[in-house]
């Protein structure tokens, strides 16, 4: 099963292509077009949207007959855009949450990474150790104790994260420490001299020994197209 992620700074129906040369099963793509208002989406099994503007959103899509579906029990839009789905493959299910962090001009301490924490707590009883939480968290842990003050900040998310025996696959897959990624997943203003990594996928521990292939797209490749890198994940069958 091969899973990607990628703020794809919008317009993905004109950049589909670019990822789907590498047979993803499951995308999670943040800055999508609503795909009922534009684009041609035949490429999919089944595809999930949320967004405010039509041309600016987050869309989970799926391929090779995967299912995807908004829980029925949660209102998605608790966490804005931290959107609990129900993956189905064959018979096997897993809860996928699909991150988009945003900024809060209401409530301040819920601003991107204090948003995903908000999300974390309410759907804390649906989390298990076999879910995912994937994407763009907007967020390092370099700024945790710089910023204002937020409900909770990439420490305390991670702290939730690993609680359910979940892990970011980076930091496990290159034993790094927060704070200390060499591989950039967003590259501001699409300027090389101002890396970050703000993108994470967090999976369940017991998945680590089946992944077999683990990657961060490059500067010279993808920044024609945006100013966020696509991570991919493969686990084996």
């Amino acid at each position: 099963m091969r899973i990607i992620t990628w703020n794809c700074n919008m317009a993905f129906r004109n950049k589909k292509d670019r990822i789907l040369q590498y047979n993803p099963d499951i995308l999670v793509i943040q800055e999508c077009e609503n795909p009922e208002a534009k684009g041609e989406w035949k490429e999919f099994s089944s595809w999930v949207w949320v967004g405010d503007n039509k041309n600016k959103g987050v869309g989970v899509f799926t391929r090779n007959r995967i299912n995807v579906e908004v829980l029925d029990s949660v209102e998605c839009h608790v966490g804005r855009y931290i959107i609990p789905l129900k993956v189905t493959r064959k018979t096997k299910e897993f809860l996928l949450f699909a991150v988009w962090a945003m900024n809060d001009t209401v409530d301040r301490k819920r601003r991107y990474i204090g948003q995903v924490f908000t999300a974390l707590q309410l759907y804390i009883d649906l989390i298990d150790s076999e879910s995912m939480v994937i994407g763009d968290f907007n967020w390092n842990v370099i700024w945790d104790k710089t910023s204002i003050s937020l409900y909770g900040n990439l420490v305390d998310t991670v702290t939730i994260l690993e609680e359910k025996e979940l892990y970011s696959a980076y930091h496990v897959i290159h034993n790094c420490v927060y704070g200390n990624e060499i591989n950039p997943t967003l590259f501001l203003h699409k300027k090389r001299s101002k890396p970050y990594h703000i993108d994470y996928m967090f999976i369940p521990r017991k998945l680590f020994k089946r992944v077999c292939d683990f990657w961060i797209g490059s500067y010279e490749d993808w920044i024609d197209v945006s100013d966020h890198m696509p991570i991919l994940l493969e686990i084996e069958n």
